[in-house]
């Protein structure tokens, strides 16, 4: 149940940072990572998934990291 849970907030958390970019969350976008070419929708997209680990992180550890 807590991984379901930590998914759905990382789905939410990458929305919200696609939002932010000024992308539509649910536009279906290419994305190539080395010889792989996928169609995903935008949330999806790497840099908003780490974004959202990131922002994830930080939330749970309840503290801003310095720096």
């Amino acid at each position: 149940m807590v991984d379901l849970q930590r998914q759905s907030d990382l789905e939410m958390l990458a929305r919200m940072a696609a939002e932010l970019a000024g992308c539509d969350p649910d536009r279906r976008i290419l994305v190539q990572i080395g010889d792989t070419v996928a169609t995903h929708l935008a949330w999806r997209y790497p840099e908003f998934l780490d974004r959202a680990e990131a922002a994830y992180a930080v939330l749970v550890a309840g503290t801003v990291p310095l720096g």
